[in-house]
C-alpha cells in the first residue's frame, strides 16, 4: 500500500528514452517502437475501433465473438540474430483449461529484446513468436477460468505465474514454478510472444489484469513491465524503509541509466518518498527529460565530477541508495562509489555478464553494503501501479504517455525491421514506441 509518507508527484508531461543496452554506460539514443496491428502507422488502435473506450469495450465483445482458432495471423518471428521477419502463422487454440486468447492492441519492444536480437546470452529456437509486453482484450476462455470473461480488456506481465507455488506466494512471481515469459521458447519448451495479432495465456487468471475504462493502452503496456521494474528498483532500494525510520533525514537515491525503467525509478522513488533523487546518463536529452520528472540530472560521463555532486548534494556522505538500470559492470561500479556507508545497491538492467568485478568482497565489507539485483516479478505489482494510474496518482494524462514516440504496423515488415535496426543502433533521436 502507499503510505503516508509519500509526496505526490507534480503532474509532467515528458518524453523518455528506452532503457539502454547493458553493454555501455550510455548509447548514443535509445529507441524502441509499439507494434499494432493496424494497417497504418501512428495508431494504437484497431482498424475502425472507437475511440472511447466505453465504445470500444463494445467492439472488443463483437469482436471477441467473431474469434476462431482457424486460420492463420502475422507474427513477429525471431530467426537468428538481427533476422526478425513477419510471417504467417496458425492461430493460437486453447490448450489448457486455463488459458485466456487475447487480441493484442499494442504490444512494444523491450531491451531485453535485443540480448537475442543481437545473439547475447542463451539462442532461442528459430521461428518464435518474439515479444512479451503487450495489451489487449480476450477473445476466448478455457473452461477454468474464473475472473475474466471473453471481452474484457486486460493487461500482461511480461510472465505467467500460478499464483499459487511457493514463489509466487512469497511475491517472486518472476520465478513462478510453472510459469515461462512470453517470447522465450528454447529447445521447444517455452510461451510464444506477443509481438503478433493474438497471443496464448497460459494460467490467465493469475498472469492477467483487467484494464479500467480510464486506463489506456499505453498506460496499460506500461503497467505491464517498465513502471513495475522501476517501482521494484526503488522498493529493493528501500527507499520507503528509509523514509519511515529516519523522516527527519532527506532520503537520497541516484538513479544510474535514464531510460524507461531509470525514469520510471525516478517517480517510484519520488512516490515512495525519497526527497531527493540524483539521475546519472551520458546523453544530455536524458538528462533533461529526468530533470523533468523532478531529478537532480548529472553527467555520468564525468565520474569525478558526478562523485563531487552527488557528495556535495548529501553533506559528504553519498546517496542512500542507488538505483541501477543499466545491468552493465561499469555502472554497479558508479552506483558502489556514489552510495554512502550502508548504502544500498538496487540493480534491474538486464545482467549477461557471467563474472562479478564491479567490486570485491572485501571491498563491499569494509563499506557495509547491501547489493540486490533480479529480474522484476511484475505481476506482484501490477495491481497496485493499476490502481495508482487510474487514479491519476501522477497526474492525467500519465506521465509515462508520453514513453512513446513511434509506432509500426505488425504488418508492414520493413517497419518492424527498421525498428529493431534503430532500437540496435539508436537511431533517429527517437524515445520509446512499437
Amino acid at each position: 500500500m502507499i503510505s503516508a509518507g509519500r509526496r505526490c508527484l507534480h503532474e509532467s508531461l515528458i518524453r523518455v528514452c528506452r532503457i539502454q543496452a547493458p553493454q555501455e554506460f550510455a548509447p548514443q539514443r535509445t529507441t524502441s517502437f509499439i507494434l499494432t496491428p493496424a494497417a497504418g502507422l501512428h495508431t494504437h488502435c484497431l482498424p475502425c475501433q472507437p475511440t472511447s473506450l466505453m465504445a470500444a469495450s463494445h467492439f472488443a465483445a463483437a469482436s471477441a465473438e467473431q474469434y476462431s482458432s482457424e486460420g492463420h495471423m502475422s507474427a513477429v518471428t525471431f530467426h537468428g540474430p538481427r533476422n526478425i521477419k513477419v510471417t504467417k502463422k496458425a492461430k493460437p487454440r486453447l490448450e489448457t483449461p486455463g488459458d485466456v486468447i487475447v487480441k493484442v492492441t499494442m504490444s512494444s519492444i523491450c531491451g531485453s529484446d535485443m540480448h537475442p536480437y543481437a545473439g547475447r546470452g542463451v539462442a532461442l529456437d528459430h521461428g518464435i513468436t518474439f515479444g512479451h509486453e503487450y495489451t489487449g482484450f480476450i477473445v476466448a476462455v478455457g473452461d477454468d477460468i474464473q475472473t475474466l470473461k471473453v471481452g474484457d480488456r486486460v493487461a500482461s506481465a511480461f510472465s505467467t505465474s500460478c499464483g499459487q507455488c511457493f514463489y509466487c506466494k512469497h511475491a517472486l512471481t518472476c520465478r513462478c514454478e510453472k510459469g515461462g515469459r512470453f517470447g522465450w521458447i528454447v529447445d521447444g519448451l517455452g510461451i510464444e510472444g506477443s509481438q503478433a495479432e493474438f497471443v496464448r495465456v497460459p494460467m490467465a487468471d493469475s498472469t492477467l489484469i483487467p484494464t479500467p475504462d480510464n486506463v489506456t493502452d499505453k498506460e496499460a503496456l506500461l503497467v505491464g513491465d517498465v513502471l513495475p521494474t522501476g517501482w521494484f528498483c526503488a522498493s529493493r532500494g528501500e527507499v520507503d524503509r528509509m523514509t519511515q525510520e529516519f523522516p527527519d533525514d532527506a532520503t537520497s537515491a541516484a538513479v544510474i541509466g535514464c531510460g524507461p525503467v531509470g525514469l520510471m525509478a525516478i517517480l517510484a522513488a519520488q512516490a515512495q518518498g525519497a526527497q531527493k533523487v540524483f539521475a546519472l546518463d551520458t546523453v544530455q536529452e536524458r538528462l533533461d527529460l529526468a530533470q523533468e520528472f523532478g531529478a537532480v540530472p548529472v553527467h555520468g560521463g564525468d565520474r569525478e565530477n558526478a562523485l563531487k555532486v552527488i557528495k556535495e548534494g548529501t553533506e559528504g556522505r553519498g546517496v542512500d541508495c542507488a538505483l541501477e538500470a543499466v545491468g552493465a559492470q561499469p555502472t554497479i561500479k558508479l552506483a558502489f562509489d556514489l552510495i554512502r556507508m550502508g548504502g544500498v545497491i538496487s540493480s534491474v538492467g538486464l545482467h549477461t555478464d557471467s563474472e562479478f568485478k564491479a567490486f570485491t568482497p572485501a571491498e563491499g565489507y569494509n563499506k557495509n553494503v547491501t547489493y540486490k539485483n533480479g529480474r522484476c516479478p511484475a505481476r506482484h505489482y501490477m495491481d497496485e501501479l493499476m490502481s495508482l494510474v487510474g487514479k491519476k496518482y501522477w497526474g492525467d494524462p500519465f506521465p509515462g504517455n508520453k514513453i512513446f514516440s513511434h509506432e509500426v504496423s505488425l504488418h508492414d515488415e520493413k517497419a518492424v525491421q527498421g525498428a529493431y535496426t534503430k532500437f540496435e543502433k539508436k537511431l533517429e533521436n527517437c524515445t520509446k514506441g512499437g
